[in-house]
């Protein structure tokens, strides 16, 4: 009985450790979200406007990055997805001085390791 009951401890401690290693299962509510999003950008140097401005940009490149994912040829929506990524460079570019531009770019693209592609452990 104790070895029982010693393996279901063990399982459900490991069942735990994997669902809190993956981030809990839980998503971040949309108001936790853009506020760690500005956060982020703050630390970066960037004011309020810029931050403002950064995040209405990012806001006008998902609903077309989040289109592709119907695409099921990989070629050519990472193609497509390389495209709005140097579309939403040139307009960073454009919002902001050069050298907050580049650290904005930088983070981002260390955000999503492969430019968003699949991710490790994932099918």
């Amino acid at each position: 009985m104790k070895k029982v009951l010693f393996l279901i401890a063990f399982f459900v401690s490991c069942a735990f450790t994997t669902v809190m290693a993956q981030g809990g299962g839980q998503q971040m509510d949309p108001a936790a979200r853009l506020a760690a999003q500005k956060e982020r950008y703050k630390a970066l140097g960037l004011n309020d406007v810029q931050v403002d401005s950064v995040i209405a940009i990012s806001n006008d490149m998902r609903p077309k990055m989040m289109a592709l994912r119907d695409e099921t040829d990989q070629d050519v929506r990472m193609t497509k997805m390389k495209a709005i990524t140097d579309e939403r460079n040139k307009r960073l570019e454009k919002a902001l001085p050069a050298d907050l531009s580049k650290k904005v770019i930088e983070a981002m693209a260390q955000q999503r390791p492969g430019g968003g592609g699949p991710r490790p452990g994932g099918n």
